[in-house]
């Protein structure tokens, strides 16, 4: 039995804690709208249109995203950070290519987990290759791309969560090794994304395609090529 005083201090610690984890949430820079599906109430019947419960829908996929894109520090402890940010891009559909391995590693279309993939810290194991295509990968999973030194390959084609920002985080995590990137067919991108590319150090192609069919975009590929005589810029539209 609890008296009414121990029901409100009770609640009054909840609401702390609620608000302390608000405060330090790692989501809290892009922020989504917390919805629950007891909110469906508070639309009139009137105004419940298709449209609104698309919005919902999507508004809770998103969220569902982000979670499950987190970074897990324990996972890049444990592992180290190439591993761990393999085990992030092959289980959600992507896959991966260690130094000095010429295979590809991902998880086959009838089986739930991936043998080939280490789940143990293994020296001497790098990152040199990672093909995120058709892959769901937001700016906050990004996140988990962190101190791959060796890293050279990376590939976000068709990826439909890529925009400038998406880039912008990017150029500043992968800057030193990375001599390929693939960014084809990513329609949010514009023509304010080239500036990102000045960041990357060692970069030798570039592959735009189907981005925009622009004169100002062109012509800002082309000065991103004389300032960097060895990078090779595919811009064109091939759909």
């Amino acid at each position: 039995y609890s008296s009414g005083k121990e029901i409100q201090n009770h609640s009054q610690e909840g609401t702390g804690y609620f608000e302390k984890e608000k405060k330090f949430s790692v989501f809290q820079v892009f922020p989504p709208k917390r919805k629950t599906y007891l909110e469906l109430h508070k639309y009139n019947p009137m105004t419940l249109t298709g449209e609104r419960i698309t919005e919902w829908k999507d508004s809770r996929k998103r969220e569902s995203e982000i979670l499950d894109q987190s970074y897990i520090k324990e996972r890049h402890i444990i592992l180290g950070n190439d591993l761990a940010t393999a085990h992030f891009v092959v289980y959600r559909n992507g896959k991966v290519k260690f130094k000095g391995n010429d295979t590809w590693i991902e998880i086959q279309p009838d089986e739930v987990t991936c043998p080939e993939l280490p789940n143990k810290f293994v020296r001497n194991l790098y990152l040199e290759a990672i093909d995120a295509s058709n892959t769901a990968i937001r700016y906050e999973g990004l996140e988990n791309f962190i101190n791959l030194k060796q890293l050279k390959w990376l590939s976000f084609n068709k990826c439909i969560h890529v925009d400038d920002w998406f880039v912008d985080r990017l150029s500043g995590e992968l800057n030193e090794t990375l001599e390929y990137l693939d960014l084809s067919n990513c329609h949010n991108l514009t023509k304010n994304c080239i500036s990102c590319f000045y960041r990357f150090k060692n970069l030798k192609t570039l592959l735009l395609q189907n981005i925009v069919k622009d004169r100002e975009f062109e012509f800002s590929c082309m000065l991103l090529e004389d300032a960097f005589p060895n990078l090779l810029i595919d811009n064109r539209i091939t759909t």
